[in-house]
């Protein structure tokens, strides 16, 4: 988890005492048996328990002291070579004032804060679907952008991370000209911009005037002012004087209105002299559509904003219904869970070798991050419980996915329901985008897909590995004859690699049924059978995905705590901090109450104090 500013003045003077407490308990045994290996001299692993000095730092770090409270209790740490080892009643206690701290985020004992989300500029996806909607133009003007990095929790909309490079205003500029350029060559689109025309009564700056005004009050996603509008006009005028036609003379104006800050960036206003507020109805609508849609709101919902209508809870989750109802809803399949689950990796970063998966077409490719896409529209659209991303008995393939999966009876080029009879497919764990994405070139990766599904699934992201973990074969092809598990097993044998890989391992073991391309197959690359028993700490066995599926659905806490943290993250646009937990244990609550339905889950944050209010610090 990223550090952050100091946590403002009224909230820390309320920890001040249980500062104290777990200064005077915790702290001491943190020292005694911890600093050495991962204090201020030396970070074993990069770990760091140094700072854990108060309440106050102990939640702000929260997601790095359950991992600490789960290792002290499971005896893994300190390990057992160590000379001194805490006692059983030292490592009671430290554990029990770890979860008292973490209790206080679930119970909300402390007070609220909304959080404050970096003003930030439009990301690219975002850029090109305001432009669409904005102008009617499916032009990918934004991929000319540097890429978009992942901020806190892994999404490429969090205000902290999306910088803004010299170079970026003039590629900004260049696509304002290309978009324009695109609209005044097609005349149906010019068209329909042209919202007013002169005439015998209407004189061309009236006209040019209700145009401008019409257009800019979407793109600037608020009330447009005269200040605003008069450098347009100003434009306008001048070419028309020059002799231009009344359509060419907005030509200019309707291009600067894609150079400017307020289409650019998302801006909210402070209110002075409060900690927190709730935010406007503009503020709101354009929080709305850019967490449903990924793109600006529209007419409707600006009219709701500017007539003070948009704030009404009743008319708030009509909204957020009629928005899911949308094509444009998509954008959450796509952009919150493609980047969530990782299938958005496919599109462009997993090349699977093409001599050793001949099958893999570029067709194939689109139909494995399709069926993903559908499968999350699926969810959303028909209201189906959170747990079927988990296990499933249907998914979404055309023919050629449908082959490769060995289902009959599938025909065409278009995507479509599919009743699973193999239990081991259902759910994200058995789509080939999710497996292909979490596998190398010419082999799995057990590592990488029990890395996935502790990280991504439970949220519970193991340690990185230590600088001298070494470095695995890119072929499971063994010139020795063994197999990759039994190359695997020869690299755990370190000592610094076996704690963390007896964690991860066996949940990639359990897919390895799957190959690098999510094909089922029964043996490895060298022809032997595939091994894919496997024992989790505690003596959990299993040996098949439809096994494995059902390890996590019996105890799903774990995801669905990470579904929820997830989703607030990416419609706040912002890192979660440790205020935000007591929210996320409310939706998974109000997600119980209602039979884990994910259209309740997408309503309560819609409804959640922190998407609704913004404070004057972090």
């Amino acid at each position: 988890m990223s550090f952050r500013p100091a946590i403002p003045l009224f909230i820390a003077s309320t920890l001040m005492v249980a500062a104290d407490e777990f200064s005077e308990k915790a702290t001491p045994l943190l020292a005694k048996y911890c600093y050495d290996c991962h204090g201020e001299k030396k970070q074993k692993g990069g770990i760091e328990v140094h700072h854990l000095d108060s309440t106050d730092a102990a939640l702000r770090q929260h997601r790095f002291l359950e991992n600490i409270a789960k290792q002290v209790a499971d005896g893994d740490m300190p390990p057992d070579d160590e000379d001194v080892l805490p006692t059983d009643e030292e490592r009671k206690l430290l554990v029990e004032e770890i979860r008292g701290v973490l209790k206080k985020l679930e119970t909300g004992d402390f007070p609220r804060n909304p959080g404050r989300t970096t003003v930030r500029r439009l990301n690219r996806n975002e850029y090109n679907n305001t432009v669409r909607d904005l102008f009617g133009i499916d032009f990918q003007a934004g991929s000319d952008f540097p890429s978009d990095g992942a901020g806190g929790e892994g999404f490429d909309n969090v205000g902290d991370a999306l910088f803004v490079q010299p170079s970026l205003m003039e590629k900004y500029l260049t696509a304002s000209k290309k978009v324009i350029a695109t609209l005044y060559d097609d005349p149906k689109k010019l068209e329909r911009v042209m919202t007013a025309k002169p005439g015998d009564r209407t004189p061309p700056e009236k006209a040019a005037r209700t145009t401008l005004l019409s257009h800019a009050s979407l793109a600037f996603r608020r009330r447009v002012s005269d200040e605003d509008l008069a450098p347009l006009l100003e434009m306008f005028a001048k070419r028309l004087a020059a002799g231009e036609s009344y359509e060419a003379a907005l030509r200019t104006p309707l291009q600067a209105l894609l150079v400017h800050p307020s289409f650019l960036f998302r801006v909210e206003e402070d209110q002075a002299g409060k900690g927190e507020w709730r935010v406007g109805d503009f503020e709101l609508a354009t929080r709305l559509s850019y967490f449903l849609w990924a793109s600006m709101p529209d007419r409707r919902l600006l009219k709701l904003a500017d007539e003070g209508k948009l704030s009404d809870p009743a008319t708030l989750r009509a909204e957020t219904m009629r928005m899911l109802t949308d094509k444009r809803a998509e954008s959450l399949s796509r952009h919150f869970a493609g980047q969530w689950l990782g299938f958005e990796d496919l599109r462009e970063n997993a090349e699977p070798d093409q001599q050793r998966f001949p099958t893999f077409t570029q067709s194939l490719r689109v139909a494995m991050y399709r069926e993903s896409v559908e499968f999350f529209n699926n969810l959303i659209r028909e209201n189906r419980p959170a747990l079927e991303l988990l296990n499933a008995n249907y998914t979404f393939a055309n023919a050629e996915l449908a082959k490769h999966y060995g289902i009959e009876g599938i025909s065409g080029s278009e995507m479509q329901r599919v009743t699973l009879n193999d239990p081991n497919r259902g759910g994200v764990i058995g789509q080939a985008s999710i497996l292909t994405a979490t596998s190398m070139p010419l082999r799995t990766s057990p590592v990488k897909r029990g890395k996935w599904i502790l990280d991504t699934l439970l949220g519970t992201p193991p340690p990185p590995p230590p600088p001298d973990a070494g470095v695995l074969p890119g072929d499971d092809k063994s010139t020795e004859g063994l197999s990759f598990r039994e190359m695997l097993e020869v690299h755990r044998t370190k000592a610094s690699c076996a704690g963390c890989h007896s964690k991860i391992d066996p949940l990639g073991f359990g897919l390895e049924n799957f190959d690098a391309i999510g094909r089922w197959r029964t043996t490895d690359a060298n022809g032997k059978p595939i091994d894919s028993k496997a024992t989790l700490p505690g003596d959990i066995s299993f040996s098949t995905p439809a096994e494995l599926k059902k390890i996590l659905l019996g105890s799903d806490e774990l995801f669905l705590r990470n579904l929820a943290r997830k989703m607030l993250a990416y419609s706040l646009g912002r890192p979660l901090e440790y205020y935000d937990e007591a929210v996320v244990a409310d939706l998974v609550a109000k997600l119980r109450k209602d039979d884990l339905k994910m259209q309740t889950l997408i309503l309560s944050i819609v409804e959640s104090h922190p998407f609704q209010n913004r404070s004057a610090n972090r």
